[in-house]
């Protein structure tokens, strides 16, 4: 991924100026809603503002597309690795791969 720091700088400024500027509307409208108004939905807001007044933000959302991509937790890999370790055990321990990838799918998709 490619970021020209100078354009994110400037991005990340009209960002700021945007949020900050709608912050109190944001708040006031979840009050009188009673609703909370989601992070996706400021994001989206805010790449709505750009798109409408034809503000580049290509740096910003490649960085806000990878930082969504990831995953919160580890725990769905931590799981994995406890399931091999009770699968793969010493006296197992001649088990070739495919076989342990075998019972690994087995396990995860009965679970």
């Amino acid at each position: 991924m490619k970021i020209n720091n100078d354009q994110l700088f400037d991005e990340v400024v009209l960002a700021k100026e945007y949020l900050q500027s709608n912050w109190e509307q944001w708040k006031q409208e979840e009050t009188t809603r009673d609703v909370i108004i989601s992070s996706e939905e400021k994001w989206l807001r805010l790449f709505g503002h750009f798109k409408e007044n034809h503000i580049a933000a290509y740096n910003l959302i490649n960085i806000v597309e990878y930082a969504f991509c990831l995953p919160g937790t580890s725990a769905p890999v931590e799981r994995v690795f406890s399931l091999m370790n009770k699968a793969w055990t010493d006296d197992r321990c001649f088990m070739k791969e495919s076989t342990v990838k075998g019972l690994m799918k087995c396990k995860i998709i009965s679970d």
